[in-house]
This record gives C-alpha cells, sequence and structure tokens, in this order.
C-alpha cells in the first residue's frame, strides 16, 4: 500500500533511452496502485537530480522514482537523505549497480516501475565521503554502490560514451584492457575505524557498500547493503602470476554466490585480517576508512561517475540511512 501521501514524483534523465516508456508506464500505473497522476522531473547538466528530489520531497509526494543509471540514482538519493521518503529505481544506465545488488528488474521499465510502486521498503546503508581534488578543493557527496582511487577510475575515464550507448557495459572491457597495460600502481596510506594506517602500493583502492558488479561478478563477498559497514579492497596484483591469483580469488567469490548464496559470508574475511603486503587482494571492512594518495593525485569515481582525481579522501556509512522499494 502507498504511504499517507499518494503523490509520486518521477525523476528521469532525458538523455537516456527508454524516458518516453518511463512516463508512459508510470502514468499507466499509478492509479492501479494507488498513486495519483506522477509529477515528472527532468535532470539537467547543471543538477542531475539532488535538487529535484529535494523539490519534490518538499512538496509532499510519498515516493520519488529515480529513473537513468547510477549517476541519477545516487543523485536523487542524496537530495532524499534526512527525508524518510522511500526511493525506486527503474535502472536505464550502463551499469545499474545499485539495481543489481538489490535485485530490481534490469531491461524491463514496465516490471521495474511496478516494483517501485507497490514493492516493499528497505533500509539500505548510505555512503558519505569527503575528499580533496587535485586543485585541493573538498568535496562532499554520497555512495550507494562504492567509489574508488586508481585503476578502476582510469578505466571509467577512459571508456567512451557512445560505446557505452550501444553495447551497455561491454565497453568497459576495451578501456580495462588498455587499463591494464597502461595503468601504474599508485602509492597509498590508509586506515580503517580506529586501526593502525597500512602502507601500500596498489593498482586501485575500493571502498563499497556492496559487492556484485556486470554479468554477475562477486567482487566483495563481504559486502552487504545494509550491514553498517563499509568494504575496503586494495588490488594489489602485480605481473601475471599476481593478475592470475586475483582472478581466480574473483571467480571462486563468483561461483561460490551462485552455488552457495547463504555461504558467501566470511569467503575473504581471513584475507582481510592478513597484513601480508604481498597478496594481490587485501580485503577489510570497518565503519569509515581514511587515505592519503602520495606521489600524485589518482584518478577517482564515484558509483561509475568519474570525479577528476583525488589526493585523500575519508568515507563512512549512514547506517539504513535511506529506503529503496524492492520485490516483495
Amino acid at each position: 500500500m502507498p504511504p499517507a501521501s499518494s503523490r509520486v514524483a518521477v525523476i528521469y534523465n532525458p538523455i537516456k533511452a527508454g524516458v518516453d516508456e518511463v512516463r508512459r508506464r508510470t502514468a499507466e500505473r499509478a492509479a492501479l496502485h494507488g498513486w495519483t497522476d506522477p509529477v515528472f522531473y527532468e535532470t539537467t547538466e547543471e543538477d542531475p537530480g539532488v535538487g529535484q528530489a529535494a523539490e519534490a520531497a518538499e512538496s509532499g509526494v510519498g515516493l520519488v522514482i529515480a529513473c537513468g543509471g547510477d549517476g541519477t540514482v545516487r543523485s536523487v538519493a542524496q537530495g532524499l537523505v534526512g527525508t524518510g521518503i522511500p526511493m525506486g529505481v527503474v535502472p536505464l544506465g550502463t551499469g545499474n549497480l545499485l539495481a543489481r545488488n538489490l535485485d530490481i528488474p534490469l531491461d524491463d521499465v514496465d516490471r521495474a516501475v511496478r516494483v517501485a510502486m507497490s514493492g516493499r521498503s528497505r533500509g539500505v546503508d548510505l555512503g558519505l565521503v569527503r575528499y580533496t581534488d587535485g586543485e585541493g578543493n573538498t568535496h562532499d557527496d554520497v555512495f550507494l554502490v562504492m567509489l574508488g582511487a586508481g585503476m578502476d577510475a582510469d578505466m571509467i575515464a577512459g571508456t567512451h560514451d557512445g560505446l557505452k550507448a550501444r553495447v551497455g557495459w561491454l565497453a568497459y572491457v576495451g578501456a580495462f584492457a588498455n587499463t591494464l597495460l597502461r595503468g601504474h600502481r599508485i602509492k597509498v596510506d590508509y586506515s580503517l575505524d580506529d586501526g593502525p594506517e597500512i602502507h601500500t602500493r596498489a593498482r586501485t583502492l575500493l571502498v563499497a557498500n556492496c559487492g556484485m558488479l556486470q554479468a554477475g561478478m562477486i567482487l566483495l563477498p563481504d559486502a552487504v547493503i545494509d550491514d553498517g559497514l563499509l568494504d575496503v579492497l586494495a588490488l594489489r596484483a602485480k605481473g601475471a602470476l599476481g593478475w592470475a591469483q586475483a582472478g581466480a580469488v574473483l571467480v571462486h567469490h563468483t561461483f561460490q554466490h551462485q552455488l552457495t548464496p547463504a555461504l558467501r559470508r566470511g569467503s575473504s574475511r581471513v584475507e582481510g585480517k592478513e597484513r601480508h603486503q604481498t597478496r594481490p587482494l587485501d580485503f577489510r571492512q570497518g565503519e569509515g576508512v581514511a587515505a592519503r594518495i602520495l606521489e600524485k593525485p589518482a584518478s577517482f569515481q564515484i558509483d561509475g561517475e568519474e570525479c577528476g582525481t583525488v589526493t585523500e579522501f575519508s568515507a563512512w556509512i549512514k547506517r539504513r540511512g535511506l529506503t529503496v522499494r524492492v520485490a516483495h
């Protein structure tokens, strides 16, 4: 049943394929699920969804549906922080990682709209981040999936938008291969909660709220979106052997997830407690993480969105700081 307010707002990225169907399906389904006619908001380059979500919340809606990629979803979520208003998701992007991790229907606008309008409300963790860019400016942002400094951000920056529109997430494959060949390891110091500082060189340093990537690949098997913890991965693979070891671990995580979901937790925690700096993958968990990039700024991404370069950042979790509509 809809909450006390039966008004629903639909915020969509107008450049995404499928927005006409979104408008049609949300208008058709609103009455079926007890909602009034939707109020539509378009995102803009200047405001990708934060202001529209805040305006919708102030107008008294009972549901806000974010339609677009992970960047649009993240912006809408930021505008809803502290309002208690649930967010529905209609994935129209390349990665759609939040939708994948919450089992929200992909490539089916009507089913996604149905889940948004009639599904159950689930509290999920919200990541908060403050970072300093290569110019010395400080930024505050949120994330729902993961942020990263290093190779993953280089890959995102090197992926052509037109190719993503044509072939979807497969567009990242070429960029990954190029980054793998040309990329360098970053020198980074980081610590979790009140723990000791860790000094390492890594291909990338990832901070995640959930662990599934495209094609069902499990990158961080212990990452649970409502456990109040961040999962941190330092990818330190070096040479053919290091990459082979890292690949074997990720394949193991993915198959374990697919075959025995009940056993997915705990598979990497022993590795996370190791301090041996030759391991190609170092998994750790905590409520917060602080990192400094040494030598020179590193590329930075938040939920798959290129964010320039970073010299330092701190991230922490707001447990169940957002409500998302999911399938029953």
